[in-house]
């Protein structure tokens, strides 16, 4: 009984609607509280000793000293004033149709919901099924190590007979610094990434060259700067980790999707308390004779 119990309660946890009743209800409770202070001494304005102190630590990270007295009388006036303005500034309005307070007021609410939206540690199981899921985020790229040779097309005119001349040589021992042409190019990498090498030869050759097997040297091989003679001596295949090697990036990742996921259910649940009408210019020339339109619910995300 207390097994299905807590399996029952364990599931509605993760359950989006019972997240959004629990924030539904925290912003209920916030929101009244403070309606409901406000309502008591709409006029009062509370200097606390904690705010004293905080204003005074302020003032010595900014000048390296403690404040006088005379210091702290100014900066609580300050504070008042501060307040003052801020009050008579919401009674008259003057937030209304300001992006810079309407950006600010939106960026306190969405911290406040991603406060509310905190979930619990997700467990191994939750975890294991994440990392599957999005197995080509955290896939391991195959690598290799080689050596190469850099062969211009435009310095050899008979360069399929050339580039197996070279290839010859090295098979036969010549080291690859004594052949080929010039080039900013290594002639030696160790278990590269595909991702790194296309970065130096172009995503074709990285293809090509992350398919060879180990052994001698082979070619030619294509890139975007001309041909090239390649030897690998090591591949290791691509994988997906186990949760053990990358946990915590998993977690982070799971976490800030579930979060993202959380604000949205609560936004879509805020919003379809609202009729979103957007009133098209008048192109007709006619006042008064817009049409309006009401905006999907998926707008606005």
């Amino acid at each position: 009984m207390n097994g299905a119990f807590m399996k029952t309660i364990k599931k509605l946890i993760y359950e989006p609607l019972v997240h959004f009743l629990m924030i539904g209800a925290a912003l209920f409770l916030v929101f009244g509280l403070t309606q409901e202070k406000g309502n008591d001494a709409p006029k009062r304005i509370e200097v606390s000793p904690s705010q004293v102190e905080q204003l005074a630590a302020q003032f010595k990270r900014a000048r390296q000293r403690t404040p006088s007295k005379k210091e702290i009388a100014a900066l609580v006036e300050s504070y008042v004033r501060d307040e003052v303005y801020y009050r008579e500034a919401l009674a008259m309005g003057l937030d209304r149709n300001d992006p810079q307070v309407r950006l600010r007021m939106r960026m306190k609410l969405e911290f406040l919901l991603e406060d509310l939206t905190a979930d619990e540690a997700p467990d191994e199981k939750v975890l294991s099924a994440y990392l599957q899921k999005h197995a080509d985020k955290f896939f391991v790229e195959p690598q290799v190590s080689f050596q190469q040779v850099y062969l211009n097309p435009d310095k050899h005119q008979n360069f399929d007979a050339e580039a197996q001349k070279v290839l010859a040589g090295l098979r036969k021992g010549a080291a690859p610094e004594s052949v080929g042409d010039p080039t900013m190019l290594q002639y030696d990498y160790t278990l590269a990434t595909k991702t790194d090498i296309s970065r130096s030869f172009g995503e074709e050759f990285a293809d090509d060259v992350v398919k060879q097997t180990p052994g001698g040297w082979t070619g030619p091989l294509y890139s975007g700067l001309g041909v090239h003679l390649v030897k690998v001596s090591e591949r290791v295949e691509g994988r997906l980790p186990e949760l053990t090697e990358v946990r915590d990036q998993v977690e982070r990742d799971y976490s800030a999707e579930r979060r993202k996921e959380l604000k949205d259910i609560a936004y879509q649940r805020l919003r379809e308390g609202y009729e979103i009408v957007v009133v098209p210019q008048d192109t007709t020339g006619k006042s008064g004779e817009a049409v309006a339109a009401t905006l999907p619910q998926e707008a606005g995300k």
